[in-house]
């Protein structure tokens, strides 16, 4: 069996065959039937769909039956430990069919996904879009498929995207599989069964994948939503740097191990569904997810080298439990938070989080002048309507009006809202409890001991959006806490 390469988009020519056969079979993919399981926009509604959200219905089209749109549609594993290998599994069946459109055509075989490193601080112009992506037309003078107008407002390419939305310090967590009592939750996400997005978000899953979603989206661009975003051609360029970065994660250390729990590995709790290139059903798992030049999956990517400079900080100290790939964190403990919700503007807003500077707790130190073991900063449930742009956290910052760069040691992080309407709604798939995001701040508190800014008995917590112009949005988060543990 040959293994094929999966490319950086950023090293390939303008118009490499790669991109040009992605722009044909993209373009046939688009029209066949919405009921074609090979179809363009079946395809993306594996992801998600509602219809009121699809900018392609027609009275016209012909859908699958409910039967099919229940058990192959809004199918996205989001906020969960199966987040990677299911979208594994989706890249995995959509690639197939990829090719075999190409071949279809006329062109080669073996056709492989490239990929989008837009974090490689190596390359100044990797956070813009490839040109194949916003270019018009392709060399023939035809219509290019892989540009779509629904995206954030662009200048050739650029889309604003600040470094803080592609960073990649999640790959210095040390374990995959998290907790979801207010402590990290893992590189991978925490234990869950079938999870379509309620409950707390993984480290990758939140930046770059939530944050690069709604750079590209914007306030009202494909990319931004659960039930869209597959429809543009990027999507899946910027999931297979994503399926990258979990090997990168793995190649960093020895310690760094993929669950071996058979909840997991089987999928004993879910069951994940596809179509082949063919259109035949299959029915995969996470164990079949693991290497990818097995048989299966037959790829590895162009480079998988450790991007952190040697020594990065961990995100997790300690750990406790049994062998390697079961380690398991100790329940973080709260410090305190807000009693009442916390709405956003489209200005910075900051909340004041009550803390419990005497907790009686071996862990209690992290809210004194005593070194910091490890602190978490949970924001829970945010919910709200639209396709709202992200926003930078800060930590009791002088002027909170005019908030600093995201280089201020102040910085905390980001707060992407990719899917936040999606997990604000009550259905089958969500519980209407809205999105959770978990910061590991530790530093942040070391800074503000450091400089004699921190305050024991009172947080405050800024949030302002990260780009100049964003629609007032629509949203608020339910609940502001910290946690410290290991």
């Amino acid at each position: 069996m040959v293994t094929r390469v999966r490319q950086d988009v950023n090293k390939l020519p303008q118009w490499d065959p790669t991109l040009l056969w992605y722009a044909k079979a993209v373009a046939e993919m688009q029209t066949r039937p919405f009921n074609d399981p090979t179809s363009w926009r079946y395809q993306a509604a594996i992801h998600g769909y509602q219809r009121d959200q699809d900018p392609f219905a027609s009275d016209s089209d012909t859908l699958p039956s409910a039967a099919d749109q229940r058990t192959f549609w809004s199918q996205c594993q989001h906020s969960s430990w199966f987040f990677l290998p299911w979208h594994r599994m989706y890249l995995m069946c959509f690639e197939a069919m990829v090719a075999a459109t190409v071949v279809k055509l006329g062109g080669p075989a073996g056709w492989s996904l490239p990929y989008w490193n837009y974090s490689d601080t190596s390359n100044p112009g990797a956070r813009r879009l490839p040109a194949a992506f916003f270019l018009p037309t392709l060399p023939d003078g035809s219509a290019n498929a892989l540009n779509v107008s629904a995206r954030a407002p662009n200048d050739n390419g650029d889309i604003g995207m600040t470094p803080a939305e592609v960073d990649i310090r999640c790959l210095a967590d040390a374990l995959f599989t998290g907790i979801a009592d207010g402590g990290h939750p893992g590189f991978g996400g925490p234990k869950t069964g079938f999870n379509h997005g309620n409950g707390p978000t993984g480290a990758l899953e939140k930046t770059p994948h939530g944050d690069v979603h709604v750079a590209v989206g914007g306030d009202s661009g494909l990319m931004s939503a659960f039930e869209t975003a597959a429809l543009d051609p990027i999507f899946w360029l910027h999931h297979a740097n994503i399926d990258r970065l979990w090997q990168v994660w793995l190649n960093r250390l020895s310690s760094h191990k993929n669950p071996a729990d058979t909840t997991w590995l089987s999928a004993s709790n879910a069951k994940f569904q596809f179509h082949d290139a063919s259109g035949q059903v299959q029915t995969y798992t996470p164990a079949q997810m693991l290497d990818t030049t097995n048989t299966l999956l037959g790829y590895q990517y162009e480079d998988t080298s450790d991007p952190l400079a040697t020594g990065a900080p961990v995100s997790i100290h300690a750990a406790v439990g049994g062998p390697m790939g079961a380690v398991v964190q100790q329940p973080a403990e709260l410090a305190g938070g807000t009693s009442a919700a916390h709405a956003l503007a489209n200005a910075p807003t900051t909340a004041q989080v009550p803390l419990q500077a005497g907790a009686a707790s071996v862990r209690g130190a992290a809210l004194t002048s005593a070194p910091v073991a490890r602190v978490y900063l949970n924001l829970e449930n945010i919910t709200g309507s639209g396709r709202p742009g992200g926003y930078g956290v800060y930590l009791n910052v002088a002027d909170a009006a005019n908030p600093p760069a995201q280089s201020d040691p102040g910085f905390a992080g980001t707060l992407p809202m990719f899917g936040v309407q999606a997990a604000s709604g009550s259905d089958l798939l969500h519980q209407g409890s809205g999105l959770t995001y978990v910061l590991d701040v530790t530093h942040v508190v070391e800074h503000l001991k450091a400089a004699g800014t921190w305050d024991a008995h009172n947080l405050r917590v800024t949030f302002a959006p990260l780009r100049a112009g964003q629609k007032a949005p629509d949203l608020q988060v339910g609940r502001i806490s910290l946690y410290y543990g290991d």
